[in-house]
């Protein structure tokens, strides 16, 4: 592992140093958890752009008439005589 300096402002050292000492253990692991957690929060709260949706359903997927449809489905599912009336009738 190569040894590199790294320079603080005062209060983040004292901190830092607190820390370390509160725990037992040297200010770098303080240093390289604060990162690495760090990085995996970034990582998690980097949302994924909509090319990452690009070619997720396959021409097997489902139709896409059933989106273009959607109003006439709903129409049809809740008209008088539609399946919303058949399933809930008291």
């Amino acid at each position: 592992m190569k040894k590199t300096m790294m320079y603080l402002p005062e209060e983040m050292h004292a901190y830092l140093a607190g820390e370390a000492a509160r725990r037992g253990v040297p200010m770098a692991e303080i240093a390289r958890e604060a990162i690495a957690e760090y990085r995996t929060a970034r990582n998690l709260a980097t949302a994924p752009d909509v090319s990452a949706l690009i070619g997720v359903i396959g021409d097997e997927g489902p139709p896409l008439e059933v989106a273009a449809r959607a109003d006439e489905t709903l129409a049809e599912y809740f008209a008088d005589d539609g399946d919303w009336q058949r399933e809930n009738r008291a």
